[in-house]
């Protein structure tokens, strides 16, 4: 404590730090994105204009490159409306300049295929953005219905691959009586016999229970949320919040007629990865409410 509070009142002298030195058309740029991009039609016009502006032709500029990079900054920044005006305006430049929507398109898969191999705390945020980010970009026309609900399995289905192991042990156990009429009918007097038999059937059962029991899958899916992952445990619910996020974002244009098998079959695949999960937080439920 006492060499804390030293070090407060006299400091060690600091080397100064360099800072670091940006070219002009890149400073202009942030600017035009970070600062003065609004979700308007007016201002997602003139920074349109602005961009197209720019030497796309030179090679060394690398134009494409710098505008996605600052269009992914400018959404992590923190302003919640800033997500929709660049989805406005990677629509607007997909018109002249059409790299610019597909580099931004993979570079927002990229982030969330590394959050999910790679799951911490610390990218969360950064990683909703991205969600939202996509769900705005369908808004926008800019991503296909296929992409979004293709990425809406995948991040329910990731590192949930079901083993060739667990999948012969399935078929190999016998999951299902044998179906047909009911041959007898167990009348109340042997009912009352069979008491005594209970009791050693309830010790058989117990013992059985005590045995791990093969997980049936089904012979036609390739993932099952149940197939354990150490990327995804039971205890993990950030997946949900991602998955909420996309379609209540994309819920003003994804609800149509052509939709509605694949929204059925996401809705009841979200469902279904539920149910693997031992507890759900509190904002976990807001936003699997809202998106319902």
């Amino acid at each position: 404590m006492i060499t804390s509070a030293l070090l407060m009142v006299n400091p060690p002298p600091r080397t100064a730090r360099q800072e670091k030195v940006v070219p002009l058309l890149e400073s202009y740029l942030r600017h035009l994105l970070v600062t003065r991009l609004e979700p308007e039609r007016q201002s997602v016009s003139f920074v349109s204009h602005q961009i197209q502006c720019y030497p796309w032709s030179d090679p060394v500029m690398e134009c494409g490159v710098l505008v996605t990079k600052y269009m992914l900054k400018a959404c992590r920044r923190g302003r919640y409306k800033t997500t929709k005006a660049i989805a406005m305006l990677a629509s607007d430049l997909s018109r002249s300049k059409p790299e610019v929507a597909a580099r931004l398109i993979d570079a927002v898969l990229e982030e969330i295929e590394w959050f999910i191999r790679h799951p911490t705390f610390r990218d969360s945020q950064r990683t909703l953005v991205c969600a939202r980010l996509l769900g705005e970009l369908y808004c926008a026309s800019v991503l296909p219905a296929s992409v979004l609900f293709r990425e809406v399995h995948h991040l329910l289905n990731h590192g949930h691959e079901i083993p060739e192991a667990l999948r012969h042990a399935s078929a190999n156990q016998e999951l299902f009586a044998p179906r047909g009429k009911v041959s007898q009918t167990i009348m109340e007097d042997e009912e009352m016999e069979d008491e005594e038999e209970e009791d050693t059937q309830l010790v058989d059962e117990e013992n059985k229970a005590q045995q791990p029991m093969v997980v049936s899958v089904s012979p036609f899916s390739t993932y099952d949320p149940r197939v354990p992952s150490e990327i995804d445990p039971p205890t993990a619910v950030f997946r949900i919040k991602l998955v909420c996020t996309m379609l209540e974002t994309a819920s003003s244009h994804i609800v149509t007629p052509s939709n509605t098998s694949k929204l059925e079959f996401a809705l009841a695949s979200l469902q279904r990865y539920l149910f693997t999960k031992t507890l759900l937080p509190t904002d976990g439920k807001f936003a699997l409410t809202t998106c319902l």
